[in-house]
């Protein structure tokens, strides 16, 4: 194990100091390029547990600030500061984080639009207490256009049912409404198992729900 590889093993596990940030700017002068450098800040920061958001966001703003790339570091990082906040529940700041993700992808990057619409409905929903907006419905209509085996793992279908409640309501689809709820308390049980179920179980990967607090409290208040 390299000593830089060493060194990312001790933050991960401990969090970072503004001796520990000095210390790993020494060590990645070392690594070459800054696709790289970034990689490291991001791929690190990423693996920080709960306690130590803070500090693994500011570590991948530490590499956005210091080493200049392309889109695709950039996206990522941005992504992935996403993905802590949303992690430690701070809806609106994960919301920001995504949309800069976006900001950040060149033109003809429709795939990437597309997922990541995933990740803007689920905090979204979060900030506005599960109500309608026409932002919610772009979020919802991007999402469908991503790939179908995307679209079927346990995660995506319960955000997917969940945020089709709050718009065939909006738009008076009743019925449609009513099914969507039945897939999302579905998806609730203990013991569902998804569409891939079957394939990912080949490769030794079984999947679970991660709804949030707030997601099984409104799935459990609608009546239709």
């Amino acid at each position: 194990m390299s000593k830089i590889d060493e060194f990312e093993q001790k933050i991960i596990k401990h969090g970072m100091t503004d001796e520990d940030f000095l210390e790993y700017g020494k060590l990645l002068k070392r690594v070459r390029g800054n696709l790289l450098k970034r990689q490291h800040c991001y791929t690190t920061a990423i693996q920080f547990s709960d306690e130590y958001a803070e500090q693994a966001v500011k570590l991948i703003q530490y590499g956005l600030e210091n080493f200049e790339d392309g889109w695709f570091s950039t996206y990522t990082s941005y992504l992935y500061i996403g993905h802590i906040y949303e992690k430690a529940r701070n809806y609106r700041k994960a919301y920001e984080s995504y949309l800069l993700a976006k900001d950040a992808l060149e033109l003809n990057r429709e795939e990437y639009v597309n997922e990541l619409s995933k990740d803007l409905l689920w905090v979204k929903l979060h900030i506005d207490s599960f109500c309608y907006s026409a932002e919610l419905e772009d979020y919802y209509s991007c999402y469908l256009a991503t790939d179908e085996f995307s679209r079927a793992f346990v995660n995506s279908e319960f955000r997917l049912a969940v945020a089709n409640i709050i718009i065939s309501l909006h738009h008076g689809r009743t019925d449609e409404a009513k099914r969507s709820l039945a897939i999302a308390k579905e998806i609730c049980e203990p013991h569902y198992r998804g569409k891939l179920h079957s394939i990912l179980a080949k490769h030794k990967y079984y999947e679970s729900l991660n709804a949030t607090p707030e997601s099984i409290t409104f799935v459990k208040s609608i009546q239709i």
